[in-house]
């Protein structure tokens, strides 16, 4: 990375960082105007996370709309799955801190007990409320995004989603009815809404391109530049307001409202990225992301409901930091896991892959990947006595060879690569069959994993 390309990048991530406070400047200013709606309809305050939440997504929802007109859906895509694991553990743990210390006009009578179980106290309508139903969610969008014959996401899915959303919030409010309230609106916060509005727009699209130019020069994918760039850029605002909510005494509202939050970005967010179609490239990566979102999900729900002890519900001190744990072991996972960011053969798999990805999106390309085989010389790697197309013998010792860590039926796959079916495989057959080989998703495209899957293999025959 030359000098100039480095200045560019320290410049475009004070953009960035600067485009993600003022999104979430115009979302608080936006969310106010809800709470005085939540606060005079008489909702509780669990069930108005659901609509605040609307507020409060509205920085996803907009990097959203910005990555799909600008056609770079996949850091829009990284950014709303990567903040559904990191935010809510992130949020739990700001939380926790903020009130081992609480001034005691903030704390209610049994708070000092609370601090001596380490126990940070919960309303436990959070989980039927929101964790329940945004577990459900989570699983509505794996069906609908996983499966082979509608893999990726697709118009008739974010009609479907946003439907969901409604269902979600109308199921919080009706458990959550309380008695209304008088509220008073003022003339400056609906201003500062409108201007809230205005700033939310110009930080999303300036999200999305400061990100476009980040994973340029850093030469990662963009899906990944939204994973572990975006995402957490993205949650650091969501930290600080959670910890001066958690310190005015507002606890439940503290570490509900992140659910809330995301029940909306999986829905609602959803939405701009499913009108553009937007296809799983790769497949591995999706579903860890996705599970491990789940995970969090999960271990939220089960540590409110058993964390306290006498009827209590909450988050116990090891809970949260486990919470915590399962970040890091998500960044392990998908590091060194499913990108193998590390040396060796994965790392340079992942260097040649870059460097035949001309058009820099996420996946190569039909001819992409032949150009890349072709300077690779799988093909004269597999043609032991040089000629113009491989025997079967020759083809069934490449199998074995270079795909050995490929579930193949050599059998039935022999005569799928023998297109013309002499009995023999020629080169531009042997282009064909490899790509299909390989193509785990089935989607045409060949990912990074998948490529540096390939070349791991390749690698193991030379050793």
């Amino acid at each position: 990375m030359g000098r100039r390309c480095l200045v560019s990048t320290w410049i475009w991530a004070l953009v960035l960082l600067a485009a993600v406070w003022a999104a979430h400047w115009g979302a608080e200013h936006l969310a106010k105007p809800l709470k005085k709606l939540r606060q005079q309809w008489g909702f509780s305050v669990a069930a108005g996370g659901a609509l605040v939440g609307l507020a409060a997504a509205s920085p996803e929802i907009g990097i959203n709309v910005a990555s799909a007109i600008t056609g770079v859906a996949d850091i829009g895509l990284g950014t709303m799955f990567g903040s559904n694991v990191i935010a809510i553990p992130f949020m739990v743990i700001t939380a926790y801190i903020a009130t081992r210390h609480l001034k005691k006009k903030n704390a209610d009578k049994a708070h000092q007990q609370h601090i001596k179980e380490h126990l940070l106290k919960v309303d436990p309508t959070a989980v039927t409320v929101q964790a329940l139903p945004y577990l459900v969610i989570l699983a509505v969008v794996a069906i609908l995004t996983i499966p082979a014959p509608w893999q990726g996401l697709q118009p008739v899915d974010g009609w479907i989603m946003l439907g969901i959303y409604f269902i979600y919030l109308t199921q919080a409010l009706l458990r959550g009815k309380e008695e209304g309230e008088k509220v008073e609106w003022k003339k400056k916060e609906i201003w500062l809404a409108v201007a809230g509005l205005a700033a939310l727009g110009a930080g999303a699209y300036f999200t999305v391109r400061a990100t476009e130019n980040i994973v340029a020069a850093l030469g990662i994918s963009k899906i990944v530049g939204g994973l572990f760039i975006t995402a957490p850029m993205a949650a650091l605002p969501e930290v600080f307001a959670t910890w001066s909510v958690a310190k005015s005494g507002q606890i439940t509202s503290a570490v509900t409202s992140v659910i809330g939050d995301h029940a909306v970005t999986l829905t609602v967010a959803f939405l701009p990225l499913a009108l553009v179609v937007v296809p799983v490239n790769d497949l591995p990566l999706y579903i860890t992301v996705l599970s491990f979102a789940a995970l969090v999900g999960i271990l939220y729900a089960a540590f409110i409901h058993w964390g306290g002890k006498d009827g209590k519900h909450g988050f116990n001190r090891w809970q949260v930091f486990s919470l915590g744990g399962v970040v890091l072991v998500y960044v392990g996972v998908m590091l060194l896991g499913v990108l193998q960011v590390l040396g060796g053969s994965s790392g340079e798999g992942a260097k040649l892959f870059k460097a035949f990805n001309q058009d820099q999106n996420d996946y190569l390309e039909e001819r992409e990947f032949y150009r890349a085989i072709a300077r690779m010389d799988f093909f004269g790697a597999w043609n032991h006595n040089h000629d113009q197309s491989l025997s079967e013998d020759e083809w069934r010792a490449g199998i074995s060879e270079y795909l050995g860590g490929y579930k193949l039926d050599q059998v039935e796959e022999f005569r799928a690569w023998d297109l013309n079916g002499n009995g023999q495989i020629a080169e531009e057959e042997f282009r064909q069959g490899l790509l299909s080989a390989i193509d785990i998703d089935s989607n045409g495209q060949i990912s990074e994993s998948e490529f540096v899957n390939l070349y791991k293999e390749g690698h193991k025959s030379e050793n």
